[in-house]
């Protein structure tokens, strides 16, 4: 009799095993579109006191991403998608962004999920980063997270969509490409908001 049970509750385990197989679709996701980042550019000047002659010294700026400037960015994605039936999707890939002289990339994981035409987007990425500054190749690993969310309007091939991200942990990335832009940032966990359109391509 126990062995008998034991077989029913493995051929049950098993039939649901199969039943949520059946319900899980592979795909392939590629987007591209535009983003403006509302990044932060206060820029505080150190003060000089009046007799002392700096005409010789160079003055130095310390951009803290503070007040509100529109960054216009190339936003593109490469992922492996998991759907789980019509309205959850999970998703690894890797996440481009361009400033057409500068680019950076990193690997990206997210879950989201569908209501009607919308789509709530959290992602999580960071940890590696690899690009361009110029001609110049660079890449950088530490503890630097990008934790992300988004909320997304639907039309048949795009989207339209807000978003919220912000750099954390960052006390191993000590390179040039993150000083005097973004170092106030990441140290005080600031929250930038984004605006962006992506197509879906095939």
């Amino acid at each position: 009799m126990k062995m008998f049970m034991k077989r029913s509750v493995c051929i049950l385990a098993l039939m649901g095993l199969c039943a949520s197989l059946s319900a899980i679709d592979f795909q392939k996701r590629k987007d591209l579109g535009l983003s403006g980042f509302l990044i932060f550019a206060n820029t505080n000047i150190e003060p000089v006191e009046e007799d002392i002659d700096t005409s010789e010294k160079p003055v130095e700026f310390d951009a803290d991403l503070s007040s509100g400037t529109i960054l216009p960015l190339i936003d593109a994605g490469f992922y492996g998608q998991m759907n789980i039936g019509q309205s959850l999707h999970l998703g690894l890939g890797f996440r481009v962004a361009s400033l057409i002289l500068a680019t950076v990339t990193w690997p990206t994981v997210y879950t989201e999920l569908d209501l009607w035409r919308f789509s709530l987007n959290m992602r999580l990425g960071g940890g590696f980063f690899a690009g361009l500054v110029g001609f110049y190749p660079f890449f950088l690993t530490g503890d630097a997270l990008i934790p992300e969310v988004s909320l997304w309007f639907r039309f048949s091939r795009s989207r339209f969509g807000v978003g919220a991200l912000s750099l954390l942990s960052v006390s191993s990335l000590n390179a040039e490409f993150f000083k005097g832009f973004s170092k106030d940032t990441i140290k005080n966990n600031r929250v930038s908001l984004y605006i962006s359109y992506i197509w879906s391509l095939k």
